[in-house]
C-alpha cells in the first residue's frame, strides 16, 4: 500500500498539482509488474536493487530518490502507452 502522505515529504511535493499528478501516476498508470520494470531501468545504468526495495520505496517505508525516479519513470510510460491507446480508440 502506497503511503502518499510519506511520499509527498520525503520529496517535497507540496503543492495541490504535484500531489495530484504523483497521485494518478502511482494509483492509476503504474502497471502491476513494475517492479521489474524499475529494476531493468536501473540495471541498465548499472545500479543494482532489488524487488523488496522497490516496493519499500514506492510504499513510503524507505526514501531512495534514484528509485523512486525510475518508479515515476515507469508509471510515465505506461500513461503515454495509455494516452495512446484512448486516442486510437477515439480515432478509429
Amino acid at each position: 500500500m502506497t503511503n502518499l502522505n510519506k511520499l509527498y515529504s520525503f520529496y517535497d511535493v507540496n503543492s495541490s498539482k504535484d500531489q495530484s499528478v504523483l497521485k494518478d501516476l502511482l494509483l492509476n498508470h503504474l502497471p502491476k509488474e513494475y517492479t521489474g520494470k524499475v529494476i531493468k531501468k536501473l540495471s541498465n545504468k548499472d545500479i543494482i536493487v532489488d524487488s523488496q526495495t522497490v516496493r519499500n520505496t514506492k510504499s513510503g517505508i524507505i526514501k531512495n530518490i534514484i528509485v523512486f525516479d525510475a518508479i515515476i519513470d515507469v508509471a510515465n510510460e505506461f500513461k503515454a502507452i495509455s494516452n495512446h491507446l484512448k486516442q486510437n480508440l477515439q480515432n478509429g
